[in-house]
């Protein structure tokens, strides 16, 4: 056998030893889990403790500005026209919005995807990111702010809208082999709310 012919043996050999040794996007995250319920918080317990300091947004009325500005007069009448405005959610309305973004699935699935991390959780769609992107959302809070990075051994995920509304979820394998997730949910108008779930191999 040639010596050309030997490397050519061999570059496929090593490209998969390599392949092999680069670790997975994940990390130590990779894997199913199942949740521990008992030693994680309970969602409802803590929107119940958050809701007892709340107080329910105050009506303000647009009133028409003393103006020969046809513009401002026109925006004014447009928006006295649609009544009322409320610069935050009710209460009801607020607690249904957290109940939605607060996860506890009982089952977490952790994968990568070339340089992507993708977390499914039982009942919940499956959320696709990449540590050193940022990435947008709209909904009724406006336009979020998406950054998703390491800090060390942690996988942090931050969404934002402004200062007071605002949400990040990290994943951390402990040294105990237990995986735990920290949501921390800023609202305005409602007290931090802080849930810890615990996550073990199946």
């Amino acid at each position: 056998m040639t010596r050309l012919a030997a490397i050519a043996l061999l570059f496929p050999l090593t490209l998969g030893l390599a392949r092999a040794a680069t670790p997975a996007a994940c990390a130590s995250l990779c894997g199913e889990w199942r949740l521990d319920a008992a030693a994680s918080d309970r969602p409802e317990q803590l929107l119940d403790s958050a809701f007892q300091q709340f107080k329910e947004p105050k009506l303000r009325h647009q009133h028409i500005p003393n103006t020969d500005n046809i513009e401002a007069l026109g925006k004014a009448a447009d928006e006295q026209a649609l009544g009322p405005i409320l610069d935050r959610p009710r209460s009801r309305e607020l607690r249904e919005e957290l109940q939605r973004v607060i996860q506890q699935p009982r089952s977490l699935s952790i994968t990568a995807d070339a340089d992507d991390i993708l977390i499914a959780g039982e009942g919940s769609s499956r959320q696709s990111v990449t540590p050193g992107e940022r990435s947008a959302r709209v909904d009724r809070y406006g336009s979020a702010r998406i950054d998703t990075r390491w800090r060390g051994a942690q996988l942090a995920i931050s969404e934002k809208y402004d200062r007071r509304n605002q949400q990040e979820t990290t994943y951390q394998l402990g040294s105990d082999g237990v995986l735990r997730v920290q949501q921390v949910i800023s609202r305005s108008g409602l007290s931090r709310i802080t849930l810890r779930s615990v996550y073990r191999r199946p």
